[in-house]
């Protein structure tokens, strides 16, 4: 019953109609046949880049010196001809990406958690929030989710915790939400909230990867069962292979992917016949290796281009993800596109001293699968350093460490000077995130 008064009540909120008109529109999108949905991405993006260089200063001087128009863009080759733009452009030119046909008052200032460095500073309209909450509420119902239904975050960012507002916290109580901070992740509080679970059942979980990895080894470890979802959402960081199996076997329930950014919202979502989706009939994604589009099982970086940023639009923008194209299609019969998977950020990249770069798997299969390890933190602040802190839950002595610094030089050569410490505590970051890499030595993947 509660869904539906949700429903009825989200009809009553600002924007209720809007979300519920986008929605409608994405549940008719995605079925699309494949010509009419590649001919509908084609409409989209001449629609966006026309009204960029009409109204917004930094990409009609951008294109203008590509000697590119929009009457150039008739199909998705002569997309790629639009330069790439990063982050760093962003900073440098906020005030020239807004667009002159939107009333300043409407603007909605944003910015992402600068878990990687300088927060990127941003604006949207509210129409942004509407289209981003009608895509969730499409991906959850593959899996039978409603809005509405119960839902257990385990998340950290101020802008989302209902900790410290009162507000706040009765909105999540409208929604059917129940929060446990991130940053604040006590064994007490574990407890409290596990306590909370097994009498409310939710029907959704959703948190950090890492977050939700720490609360089912709590669970496991105390001893506490039957909290049974019927799906969890892992999002905001890589969910790896001995994370997503123990979290699996803790709750009895698939993991499901979830890519996002604050910057963009939902991006991609694992659908119920398992595939990840690209959810492109918002954005357009695409993943670029050496220039050009990946090939299927090539690692590239994520390029994404946004339908409905309109007042600060993010056009072919590279959030410094990477991902690898599968382009086999789905079961499901949707005509979105299909990725093999989210591979991490470009900082998620080690580089030995000839060059060579080493994901960050190598670490999660060294440490995070042991049982003696909690946590732990790689920096590498040049090509030839590199330091490693591990938090133990148990005591460990010399011949431990020499041996994890053994293993570690075997991958990365001789040539690395390797500082491997046990300490007490790795600080999270201020959105509630663990960065469990730290490269401030760029891999050069073009």
């Amino acid at each position: 019953m509660y869904p539906k008064i949700y429903r009825a009540l989200r009809l009553l909120w600002p924007g209720g109609m809007e979300t519920r008109r986008h929605l409608r529109r994405l549940e008719r999108t995605q079925w699309l046949p494949p010509e009419e949905f590649r001919a509908f991405q084609r409409a989209q993006l001449q629609a966006i880049v026309r009204h960029a260089y009409e109204h917004v200063p930094f990409y009609r001087d951008l294109y203008r010196r590509e000697g590119i128009h929009p009457d150039d863009i008739r199909t998705l080759s002569d997309f790629r001809r639009l330069p790439i733009i990063t982050k760093s452009d962003v900073r440098a030119n906020v005030e020239r990406m807004l667009a002159d046909d939107v009333p300043r008052d409407r603007l909605v200032a944003n910015h992402t958690g600068g878990s990687t460095g300088e927060p990127l500073h941003f604006f949207v309209t509210d129409d942004f929030w509407w289209n981003n909450a009608a895509n969730e509420f499409r991906a959850r119902r593959w899996h039978g989710v409603q809005e509405g239904e119960r839902m257990a975050w385990l998340w950290g960012d101020q802008r989302d915790v209902p900790d410290w507002s009162w507000r706040r916290k009765l909105r999540a109580r409208v929604m059917n939400h129940r929060f446990l901070n991130a940053f604040s992740l006590t064994e007490a509080k574990m407890e409290a909230f596990a306590r909370l679970l097994q009498k409310w059942q939710p029907k959704l979980m959703m948190g950090y990867s890492t977050t939700l990895f720490l609360f089912a080894r709590f669970l496991q470890a105390r001893g506490i069962a039957n909290i049974r979802p019927r799906i969890i959402e892992a999002t905001a960081e890589k969910l790896w292979k001995p994370q997503r199996q123990l979290i699996e076997s803790v709750f009895q329930c698939p993991v499901i992917d979830h890519y996002s950014s604050r910057e963009m919202g939902t991006m991609a979502y694992q659908c119920e016949a398992g595939s990840l989706h690209a959810l492109d009939d918002l954005c357009y994604l695409e993943i670029i290796a050496d220039g050009q589009p990946a090939a299927p099982g090539q690692l590239g970086r994520v390029v994404v281009t946004s339908f409905h940023h309109r007042a600060m639009p993010f056009i072919r923008y590279t959030n410094d993800d990477m991902a690898v194209y599968s382009g086999q299609a789905c079961a499901c019969g949707r005509s979105l596109s299909t990725w093999q998977e989210i591979a991490g950020r470009t900082n998620d990249y080690l580089v030995t001293v000839d060059g060579q770069f080493v994901h960050s798997e190598f670490f999660a299969y060294l440490l995070r699968a042991r049982p003696e390890v909690f946590s732990y933190q790689v920096h590498q602040p040049d090509i030839a350093h590199l330091n490693v802190k591990v938090v133990c839950n148990q005591p460990v002595g010399e011949e431990w460490v020499a041996g994890i610094r053994k293993q570690i030089r075997e991958r990365f050569g001789p040539e690395m000077d390797i500082s491997l410490a046990v300490v007490d505590d790795i600080p999270l970051t201020p959105s509630g995130k663990h960065r469990y890499i730290i490269s401030e030595v760029q891999p050069d993947f073009d």
